[in-house]
């Protein structure tokens, strides 16, 4: 099957989304430039608490994300 990707790319479209994507498996672009693939394990107001792959918690403000990335089968 083939892949396809939204991409959330500004800040309104992301916090339009978040709800949506709690559980889900997704690749964060941090501000910074770095990239992560976590999943949002729960989404309070601007703060995302994910999971990386070790199953490290930890927890971001939407501020510090420039994009969202969802890959899903077509």
């Amino acid at each position: 099957m083939a892949k396809r990707q939204i991409r959330l790319n500004n800040a309104a479209d992301i916090r339009k989304k978040l709800p949506e994507l709690s559980g889900k498996k997704v690749n964060i672009v941090r501000t910074s430039g770095a990239i992560f693939f976590v999943r949002i394990e729960q989404v309070s107001g601007d703060i995302l608490t994910i999971s990386d792959m070790r199953r490290t918690k930890s927890q971001w403000e939407v501020s510090d994300i420039s994009e969202i990335i969802i890959d899903f089968e077509a």
